[in-house]
């Protein structure tokens, strides 16, 4: 029997940066046209895993704890945790987002990282939500290898049993001549966009289906893309959080700061002072760029951090920083956010513009115009 506690969580399959709007919309036409795809609303939050059997109940988190090198754990940190795990009397497995209307993932996940009474204290007058998309265990009855269209007959037998107003199940549709209507009008109302499921694809960890495009996500992105440049640099993440704890090499001594390379998984189980280190903390790498163009007073507007470089170019950007500041960049992404300020979501890297491009031109009223 699956070990749902390890299991690895799904994938969902994303067009790249270099696939062009018109192919992709021409694949999602053809979904429509073989009608074996349904859709779900995509909202911004947490995903996070709940798993109940009668042994021990837990509310998963995608990422991986270094401490317990298994997934993170968040149902002390949510309100609606007791409604759940009381809810089934066998093993059950529900997927959902931890999310609160009119904050993004970044918020909730802000929310979620904090001790467990800080947590709760943070949602006195608003707590956070749960919204169920998938079902892979009912009352001891595995749905894994059913398809997608089955499992989600589950959603409203679960939301039902749980029966609380902070729980709610997402609804699906049919890929119809309606579908791009349907997005615009998301994408209007500040939705995120669409996750597509093709009908009769099964769960399989780790994976994005069978077939690469068994699922995939509709995202909005810029129509444009936008022209920046770089103003600082955000360091790598210190802690390894990977899933290959066993056989990690890169560590560091917490007492002397000296980092090391070899097999020290024994003396970290053994509590010696020694921590598993990420690549980029390892390398003094940058994680992530900052990048901003220039407002109509010709300040400079902080516009987003860009994530996902290659190894190069961290590389270059440590060990020549000042070649790099203020240098032309174009970014692609999700559309433009007001939230909390002008910003692009999920941005990332399209294109260095070095010599191509005048810093002047990286302009505020060129975004907006």
């Amino acid at each position: 029997m699956i070990n749902y506690f390890e299991s690895e969580p799904m994938k969902y399959y994303a067009p790249s940066s270099t696939m062009s709007k018109e192919s992709f919309r021409n694949k999602l036409e053809q979904f429509i046209v073989s009608k074996k795809y349904l859709y779900g609303i995509k909202t911004d939050g947490n995903w996070s895993r709940a798993i109940i059997t009668p042994e021990r109940s837990v509310l998963q988190t995608r990422g991986i704890s270094v401490k317990t090198n298994t997934y993170g754990e968040i149902q002390d940190k949510v309100l609606f945790w007791d409604s759940v795990q009381n809810a089934f009397s066998n093993t059950t497995v529900i997927l959902g987002e931890v999310f609160r209307n009119g904050d993004i993932d970044r918020q909730i996940g802000s929310i979620l990282r904090c001790l467990s009474d800080k947590a709760i204290a943070r949602q006195k007058d608003n707590p956070l939500h749960w919204r169920i998309f998938d079902v892979l265990c009912y009352e001891g009855q595995d749905l894994m290898n059913s398809g997608f269209e089955e499992r989600i007959k589950y959603i409203p037998k679960v939301v039902a049993q749980i029966n609380s107003n902070l729980v709610e199940g997402v609804q699906y549709y049919q890929m119809d001549e309606n579908f791009f209507d349907k997005m615009e009008e998301i994408f209007a109302n500040g939705g995120e966009g669409a996750v597509c499921y093709k009908k009769d694809s099964i769960y399989i960890p780790g994976k994005r289906g069978p077939h690469a495009w068994d699922t995939v996500k509709v995202k909005q992105e810029i129509t444009e893309d936008i022209d920046c440049f770089i103003t600082g640099i955000e360091p790598a993440v210190k802690s390894y959080t990977g899933k290959e704890l066993e056989t990690w090499l890169l560590w560091e001594n917490c007492r002397t700061g000296e980092k090391m390379v070899g097999e020290y998984i024994n003396e970290y189980r053994d509590g010696k002072p020694v921590i598993p280190i990420s690549k980029g903390y390892y390398n003094n790498w940058p994680g992530a760029i900052y990048v901003g163009v220039y407002d109509n007073q010709h300040n400079i507007y902080p516009l987003c951090k860009v994530a996902g470089l290659t190894e190069d170019f961290k590389n270059e950007l440590r060990d020549n920083f000042d070649e790099w500041h203020m240098c032309p960049v174009t970014i692609g992404g999700m559309a433009l956010s007001d939230a909390n300020g002008l910003s692009v979501r999920h941005p990332y890297l399209k294109s260095i513009r070095k010599n191509d491009l005048d810093v002047e031109d990286c302009t505020l009223k060129k975004i907006l115009s």
